[in-house]
C-alpha cells in the first residue's frame, strides 16, 4: 500500500467514550475522545498545546467536563469536524492528522474478518 493510503479515512464508528477510525491501508485504531479533543487543531485550542504545562492544564479542564459522543461531519475528502459538547467545533481534523494521532496514541484494532 502506498503511504497516501494510510492517510485516507474510510470509516468512523462512534462509541460513547471513544471512536474507531479505519483507514484505507486496512489499519484500524480506537481513540478515546479525550485524546482526539486534546489534539484539536483550531485557533482557540492550538495555543493550549504549546508546552507540557499548558497541555496538562488543558487535559485537566477536559477531564472535568463530561466528554460525550460528539457529532461528526465530513469536510470534503480530506477532513472531519467534531462538534464537541464542550463548546469547540471549529477544528478541522485532516485525515493525515487523525492518522498521526492514531499512530501516536491509538489502540490498534484487529481487522474485521
Amino acid at each position: 500500500m502506498s503511504e497516501n493510503n494510510q492517510n485516507i479515512l474510510t470509516d468512523i464508528e462512534r462509541g460513547d467514550e471513544s471512536c474507531v477510525l479505519r483507514f484505507a491501508d486496512n489499519k484500524s485504531f480506537e481513540l478515546g475522545y479525550i485524546k482526539v479533543r486534546l489534539a484539536c487543531p483550531c485557533a482557540k485550542c492550538r495555543p493550549r498545546q504549546e508546552n507540557k504545562q499548558l497541555i496538562l492544564d488543558f487535559k485537566e479542564s477536559l477531564m472535568r467536563m463530561q466528554m460525550t459522543k460528539p457529532v461528526v461531519g465530513v469536510i470534503g475528502r480530506y477532513a472531519i469536524r467534531f462538534e464537541w459538547p464542550s463548546g469547540c467545533s471549529s477544528g478541522l481534523y485532516s485525515f493525515k492528522l487523525l492518522r498521526q494521532i492514531c499512530d501516536a496514541g491509538g489502540q490498534a484494532v484487529p481487522e474485521k474478518q
